[in-house]
């Protein structure tokens, strides 16, 4: 109820005290009466209001916990569900068509449904945000579905255009609490819902589009520099293994079968050339010498006999049985010198230790000792075999052992083996670096990498031509 005011009527004002006015009629500053509603309808409001705010808290909440596509739309419209008894709601999600669509009674629908096919015709409409209900207006909103009546359509489409997410809610009435609180929730439910969604490009592209120009200026900066890296001309690089070895090395073998007696030499002692290494016992040469020295004196004696008797054929029998007596003699005394080994160069004893094998059997011919100068030494690179068709003998090489201590070695390649080998179950080519040796910091064994500069190409065709190569020989070309 309104009261008028009259020229001769005292209006009743509020102080300046701060002090709220309620009942039927009040009266403003300026001296006009006006409606203030009850204390008993403010307290409603209050209620309605704190309402709606904890709706929309709760239900991005609920939203929030959800990790995935599929357990955002589900968890999304169960709770808008569970807040709105009664209303039927459908949640679709998609680009510029509808790909998934999920009712809160049906589960996930179908192409074939007719639900499904609604949602698709009407997919690409793009409805008014949902308005505030107006009491001095007519209560048709623009959300409203024409062809459903009480069917509101909200979109929470991405802001960047990649997407689009439409609730649909199928329900008699809304009224202004639920309006209210819906509505402030949709930005909150806009970025939970698309930064479940997508790929890493969609993430890429969302996240330019959220940035500052500043930023896209820095991020445009850094790729056209990796763009320039990748088409930057540089030295194909071919990666492998590398050992070290003496440049001539000797294996010393014995000579015959016999037993090793003792050794002289262990792994590392400096040699001179004539220096013993190790000593072969020669006792059973020995024996076998006086054995052959008595069969050689029996022969003689039958020729002898046989010659005085006038048996030529025998004779002749007991002087060759003699003569191969005596080349038997001859061997066992060219053995006997041959006892103690001596090194045929001047060098060092790179492998071999013999003192956990004295008194074992030497068989002729095995190896029993490695000799070599140190003074130089070769490095040899294991090359894979697919990668042979870029080095050639001049390539440069930059190579680092791992025990070395020192600055890297670049070098161009001395010699190229022609032919592969199979090294730790792998086919390389053997190329060869020749390196002096005179402060005697290189070792026989040693291992490490090295890069050789094959030609000129691009640096991105560097880094994914094998990978390449070996996808379009799986796929057939």
């Amino acid at each position: 109820m309104s009261i008028g005011r009259t020229p001769n009527s005292n209006p009743r004002q509020t102080v300046d005290t701060g002090e709220a006015a309620f009942g039927a009629d009040a009266v403003d500053r300026a001296g006009n009466v006006r409606n203030v509603p009850s204390p008993k309808t403010v307290g409603s409001v209050e209620r309605s209001v704190n309402a709606g705010w904890i709706n929309s808290l709760a239900l991005v909440e609920a939203v929030a916990k959800a990790r995935t596509e599929s357990e955002t739309v589900t968890t999304l419209v169960a709770e808008i569900s569970r807040r709105l008894p009664g209303a039927s709601v459908r949640c679709g999600i998609g680009g510029t068509s509808i790909r998934r669509l999920y009712d809160n009674r049906l589960g996930w629908l179908g192409p074939s449904s007719d639900l499904f096919q609604y949602a698709s015709s009407c997919w690409n409409d793009d409805p008014a945000a949902l308005p505030m209900r107006d009491k001095n207006q007519s209560q048709v909103s623009e959300d409203r579905v024409a062809a459903q009546p009480g069917l509101l359509r909200l979109n929470i489409d991405d802001e960047v255009g990649l997407g689009r997410c439409v609730l649909f809610l199928q329900t008699a009435e809304v009224d202004d609490v639920d309006r209210r609180w819906l509505r402030s929730t949709l930005p909150a439910l806009r970025a939970i819902i698309w930064q479940r969604t997508g790929g890493m490009f969609s993430q890429l592209v969302r996240f330019l589009a959220n940035s500052g120009m500043t930023t896209r200026i820095y991020i445009g900066l850094c790729v056209l520099l990796v763009l320039l890296l990748s088409i930057w001309p540089v030295s194909y690089r071919v990666r492998c293994s590398v050992v070290v070895r003496p440049q001539h090395s000797r294996v010393v073998s014995a000579p015959f079968d016999a037993t090793l007696l003792s050794s002289q030499v262990q792994p590392g002692d400096p040699i001179r050339q004539g220096d013993t290494l190790f000593v072969l016992d020669g006792r059973p040469i020995r024996l076998e010498l006086e054995s052959l020295d008595a069969e050689i004196g029996q022969a003689e004696k039958e020729r002898d006999i046989a010659m005085v008797g006038g048996r030529v054929a025998d004779a002749q029998q007991a002087r060759l049985k003699a003569t191969e007596l005596q080349r038997r003699k001859e061997l066992l005394l060219d053995r006997l010198e041959q006892l103690q080994v001596v090194s045929p160069i001047d060098g060092v004893v790179v492998s071999g230790d013999l003192d956990q094998s004295i008194g074992a059997t030497l068989k002729m011919g095995q190896t029993v000792l490695e000799l070599a100068p140190l003074d130089q030494m070769v490095v040899e690179l294991e090359i894979p075999d697919h990668e042979i068709g870029f080095i050639q003998p001049n390539t440069v090489a930059r190579i680092r052992l791992n025990a070395g201590g020192g600055d890297a070695i670049e070098k161009p390649l001395d010699r190229l083996y022609p032919a592969a080998e199979v090294r730790d179950d792998q086919n390389v080519f053997v190329a060869c670096v020749n390196l002096p040796n005179a402060d005697r910091k290189l070792r026989p064994g040693m291992r490490g990498d090295a890069i050789a500069y094959g030609p000129v190409r691009p640096w991105l065709w560097s880094m994914v031509r094998t990978g390449w190569e070996r996808t379009l020989w799986w796929i057939g070309y």
